[in-house]
């Protein structure tokens, strides 16, 4: 282990990262590449009957990790994450992935190696993402890299912290972002996101309004698309992108774009409606335009200081975090309700 590595009972090392390790199983939760290397070695010296790494988010880090995992190490996610990696896949908005991993369920105690871990689902405003705890003889953490206590599925945060609020926690390990400053720019509530989005359609002179979308939230890019609805326009997409949102949302009708010697009827329920530029131009203030040149709207998870075209959606940027950092009364009220005395710190985020 590292220097700046907090020990609790000789079980669980939490420093950039979070570790459940004893003589037989290692456990790296969000690992960095630093502690891969430590893992990897004790790969190939023989050390563990069992090294495990668990991703609770979605991060570059983590995604970098999925195109090189060494061999003799297994790897789970959520559900959800898996489902959205193998669709992101299938439309080639990402590389393939070598080896997916497994799942691990939610709700129910799985037993790794000597360590017995439970999932929960989580919202930290991005997709897929999982707080955890881990226990074994007397001593259980409870690990949740980010979350929002008031975002769009705060009924998730609600139910782990209800969980973990009987599970005995020894302690209870979070990013240290969560005791940053508060923005006081941009909304970091999904209606406040929208909101925003709807203020500067309805107020913006350019025509069309363009705007740069991240597909990593479908459910997000699904409300998007619900609010240019709301306004009577539509939301005109990449065909690759638009065939994701429709595959989560199958009932939405979701416009893409189509070159002029395509047909632009739609053949069933099902598919995409698509769309011409010539259709644009010809009624230009009907429609709100994907374009990562140019555009008035940027997602707030893609932090960019200026558009890249062809925008790459495994680089660092498309996962910044809309979620609302602890207030000293929000840290108080939740060591009560966990029954705990303070908050470790990861340096990851």
């Amino acid at each position: 282990m590292t220097k700046n590595v907090k020990n609790i009972n000789n079980l669980f090392f939490v420093g950039e990262d979070v570790a459940a390790q004893d003589n037989d199983t290692c456990i790296l939760c969000d690992p960095t590449s630093s502690s891969l290397k430590r893992m990897q070695n004790a790969t190939t010296q023989n050390t563990f009957e069992l090294q495990v790494v668990i991703l609770t988010h979605l991060s570059e880090a983590n995604l970098h990790l999925l195109y090189f995992l060494p061999q003799g190490i297994t790897l789970y996610m959520s559900q959800e994450l898996f489902l959205l990696l193998q669709k992101m896949q299938r439309f080639s908005l990402i590389a393939p992935i070598p080896d997916m991993g497994k799942i691990i369920p939610y709700n129910f105690p799985q037993q790794i190696g000597s360590f017995k871990v439970t999932a929960y689902k989580n919202d930290d405003s991005l997709y897929g993402s999982l707080a955890l705890t881990i226990g074994q003889k007397s001593t259980t953490i409870g690990y949740a890299n980010a979350f929002d206590l008031y975002g769009g599925h705060k009924k998730r945060t609600k139910k782990w912290i209800k969980k973990m609020a009987t599970a005995n926690l020894t302690t209870f390990i979070t990013s240290n972002a969560m005791s940053g400053k508060r923005s006081p720019q941009l909304p970091t509530n999904e209606n406040g996101i929208q909101k925003n989005f709807a203020k500067q359609l309805k107020s913006s002179k350019d025509e069309p309004f363009k705007v740069l979308l991240s597909p990593w939230n479908p459910e997000r890019l699904h409300r998007f698309n619900e609010t240019c609805s709301e306004l009577d326009k539509k939301l005109v997409l990449p065909a690759a992108i638009a065939s994701l949102l429709k595959f989560f949302f199958p009932m939405d009708n979701v416009y893409c774009y189509i070159s002029e010697k395509s047909s632009t009827k739609k053949s069933s329920a099902s598919e995409l409606t698509r769309v011409t530029w010539k259709q644009i131009q010809d009624k230009v203030s009907d429609f709100v335009l994907y374009n990562d040149k140019q555009p008035n709207f940027i997602d707030p998870s893609i932090r960019v200081k200026k558009p890249i075209e062809n925008h790459s959606w495994l680089s660092d940027c498309n996962f910044g975090h809309t979620i609302t950092p602890l207030s000293d009364s929000d840290m108080t009220t939740l060591k009560s309700r966990l029954n705990i005395t303070e908050f470790v710190y990861c340096e990851s985020f």
